[in-house]
């Protein structure tokens, strides 16, 4: 529950932030994750009992701008593409 805490607390003073960037200023490792991503839904449902709520800035497809409804895609459909921009988290 302390990583929730911390993701909740680290969103609200930063708006809009990768799984990435959470994972670095958490200080965790990279294979980290996937623990960040489950976080995520737990801190959805924290919010939720507090009357915010998590928003997903959904990722895009830098090639042809195709958004995804999945917050961590490997590639396109559309183009086959790599080179997805990812996710972004807020609290509204």
């Amino acid at each position: 529950m302390a990583l929730v805490e911390d993701v909740i607390s680290l969103l609200e003073k930063q708006d809009g932030l990768t799984v990435k960037e959470i994972c670095t200023a958490l200080n965790l490792e990279p294979s980290r994750e996937k623990e960040v991503y489950s976080a995520l839904v737990k801190v959805s449902r924290v919010l939720k009992r507090k009357g915010k709520k998590l928003v997903m800035q959904p990722p895009r497809c830098k090639k042809c701008g195709f958004e995804f409804d999945k917050p961590n895609p490997t590639k396109c459909p559309r183009c086959k593409s790599q080179w997805i921009e990812e996710a972004r988290f807020f609290i509204a």
